[in-house]
């Protein structure tokens, strides 16, 4: 028989648990709470602008002290930067720690060009350049392009399995531009002995250019829309041949400086012409019937430049090509890593 100290201690026992049981369903229904102090104290934790903690897409994502001036662009932890009254690239530069040479870069904004209010800007979190993927272009070959370390392309953009597709933007962590404005160079004149005139052509030099959509950071075809590959980039050929049916007209794949136009063997080249872009890049034509330009001259990208033939070691009339190579700090490339879709 229960004596009445045993009925008390009973009552009471169940009011305990079921004030337990209240407070754990209602704690369940509240957010976590992280102290300031705790989040302070903690290294592991970066410095905190506010303590709002989102999850998205199964991500615990943290609220940037950068968020004031903009968001950031999600691909690739690059910042929108909406420009005020008395902003330029100097301050910007030195707000964000790049260059001043890497926002203009992002912005396709040319040298001395002013900012206006209002305008956004793309502030990348390192130096270098944004590229954005064309079809068929793979990790390791824009590696090979911009010169820059695999890895660094794959850690700066968290790439963990290396699979990039077309349209993705990537920061090339110390990147520049392939093609930058041609620059001048000073040549030493040939001796009388080797300098060669270019003879008068028998065809007439196109009055208009072969000019494709310009995309940032890649060469054009040098020859026109219906001109296709015979002969790939391999380790016993460092160059593409492309041909025309009958021959056809030679382009510049770029602007730049021609430092070369030969004719004769050249060592199985035939006619050949070399055209300086600046920057260590330069291209080559060769196996040429005829060459529209001197040494010296500054040609426009697209600007018709020679002529197709079957000139220096080829194989018969059915030969006729050019022979296109793509030289970096004295480096033969392979030209599909350079040329536009």
């Amino acid at each position: 028989m229960l004596t009445p100290a045993d009925n008390v201690r009973h009552w009471l026992s169940l009011r305990v648990r079921g004030l337990c049981a209240l407070v754990f369903v209602v704690s369940s229904l509240l957010p976590p709470y992280i102290p300031h102090a705790e989040l302070a104290q903690d290294d592991s934790l970066p410095e905190l602008s506010q303590t709002v903690l989102l999850v998205e897409e199964g991500f615990l994502m943290k609220t940037s002290p950068l968020s004031k001036e903009g968001a950031r662009r999600t691909y690739s932890e690059a910042l929108i930067h909406t420009v005020q009254s008395g902003d330029s690239l100097e301050k910007l530069s030195n707000r964000y720690d790049v260059s001043v040479d890497t926002i203009r870069w992002a912005n396709t904004l040319t040298e001395g060009q002013a900012i206006k209010p209002g305008q956004e800007l793309i502030i990348l979190p390192v130096d270098g350049i944004l590229h954005t993927v064309k079809r068929g272009q793979t990790l390791l070959g824009l590696a090979e392009l911009y010169s820059i370390p695999y890895a660094d392309i794959a850690v700066q953009n968290k790439l963990k399995d290396g699979l990039i597709a077309a349209g993705q933007e990537l920061i090339i962590p110390g990147g520049k531009p392939i093609v930058p404005k041609p620059v001048q160079v000073a040549l030493k004149p040939k001796s009388p002995q080797k300098a060669t005139a270019v003879p008068k052509p028998s065809h007439k030099p196109a009055q208009t250019t072969y000019t494709p959509e310009p995309t940032r950071g890649v060469l054009q075809k040098p020859c026109g829309s219906d001109c296709f590959i015979t002969q790939y980039f391999s380790a016993s050929h460092y160059a593409l041949d492309m041909q025309v049916r009958g021959g056809g007209p030679i382009y510049a794949a770029e602007a730049g400086t021609v430092i070369r136009t030969d004719y004769g063997w050249n060592g199985g080249y035939g006619n050949v012409i070399e055209v300086d872009h600046g920057n260590g890049l330069v291209t080559l034509y060769a196996h040429n019937k005829e060459l529209y330009v001197n040494v010296g001259d500054v040609v426009e990208r697209g600007q018709n430049i020679a002529y197709m033939g079957n000139t220096g070691l080829v194989h018969g009339a059915t030969g006729i090509h050019v022979h296109f190579e793509v030289r970096l700090n004295g480096v033969k490339k392979n030209p599909l890593l350079y040329i536009q879709e």
